[in-house]
């Protein structure tokens, strides 16, 4: 009877593939703990599907289950599980925050023995040998310093993300429900790298701000530099600057236009997020609320005087046209525009 019982159970078709498709979305939507749960049972239902093991060593890694990560990619590694460079990359990464770096080293002299090494790959390897030999050779004291360790390993991963705004964009995004102390030092170099996008170092600091981030960073933004503190930084709409050109235009814009105010308001909040932590020089209201609302209506298509504009607002005209200049050239960097 119980026999006759249990051939009557229908299995749920594709049960496994259910799980894996589920585990997938959420590691994508930062869910790991879900994720993790999702690659758990697939795994119940098929031990050596590769996409499984991968997810689960990601996740693990993700929720700081370092050792178990490790052991799952080493697993994957052994039994040539999934594509081989793919999770050695993850394995060596695991090794590095686990500050493993001996193992780092043994793993990739095995690999160059063997020569199986991708070309495309090769001096990514090498420079990542050299750095766990470094890491060897020095003493425990320098080994354990975090803030020396994670800039050396940092410096190292972001060196094909330095040129490119896109890529840059993606790091600071991946970052938002990570551990940022991980990451300081990665985000230190793009502040003072003069390559480094303005909107991407305003998506830094913000994040930092965020995170109520204490040491001090050095900005380099448009030819000039500055350190501060993120978490002592006020929100741009909320300084004195900010809402003083916003006062002073809206006793002559905000009365004259409403609607176009509100829209002159925003590129002016745009404009400061750009130039953050920086202020628009020179710092003088009536000027900036001038050339706000000179290419606020220029840029909707209405005419309007300049010289009207420069004696309502009393301001030099020439002072006054490189205002405008300004607010354009960064407008279009609002948009990476580059």
């Amino acid at each position: 009877m119980n026999e006759k019982k249990r051939s009557n159970v229908i299995p749920i078709p594709n049960l496994k593939e259910r799980y894996l498709d589920m585990g997938t979305a959420l590691l994508k939507n930062k869910k790991y703990q879900e994720a993790l749960e999702m690659f758990s049972e697939a795994k119940k239902l098929n031990e050596d599907k590769a996409e499984i093991y991968l997810g689960m060593a990601i996740c693990l890694m993700e929720l700081g289950e370092l050792v178990e990560a490790k052991e799952i990619c080493k697993k994957m590694l052994l039994e040539d599980i999934g594509h081989y460079f793919t999770v050695l990359q993850i394995y060596l990464t695991i090794l590095i925050q686990l500050r493993e770096y001996l193992e780092v080293q043994a793993t990739i002299e095995a690999v160059l023995e063997e020569n199986h090494l991708p070309a495309e790959s090769a001096e990514h390897f090498y420079k990542l040998l050299e750095f766990s030999r470094k890491m060897t050779q020095n003493d425990m004291t320098f080994i354990e310093d975090d803030e020396m360790g994670d800039e050396a390993i940092q410096s190292f991963y972001l060196e094909d993300i330095l040129e490119d705004p896109t890529k840059q964009i993606d790091y600071i995004q991946s970052l938002r429900d990570r551990n940022l102390s991980k990451h300081f030092s990665a985000l230190k170099i793009l502040l003072e790298n003069p390559t480094t996008h303005p909107m991407v170092k305003s998506m830094i600091l913000h994040i930092m701000i965020e995170n109520e981030v204490e040491k001090e960073v050095t900005v380099y933004k448009f030819g000039e530099s500055i350190t501060i503190i993120p978490a002592e930084l006020e929100d741009i709409s909320e300084l004195p600057f900010t809402k003083k050109v916003l006062t002073v235009l809206d006793d002559t814009l905000g009365n004259e236009n409403p609607t176009l105010f509100e829209a002159v308001k925003e590129l002016w909040i745009r404009h400061l997020y750009v130039l953050f932590p920086f202020l628009p020089q020179p710092a003088d209201a009536n000027l900036w609320a001038a050339a706000l609302h000179l290419v606020g209506y220029e840029m909707h298509g209405i005419t309007i005087d300049t010289k009207e504009v420069q004696d309502s607002y009393e301001v030099s005209l020439r002072l006054l046209n490189e205002a405008c200049k300004k607010i354009y050239q960064i407008e279009e960097i609002s948009y990476m525009q580059i």
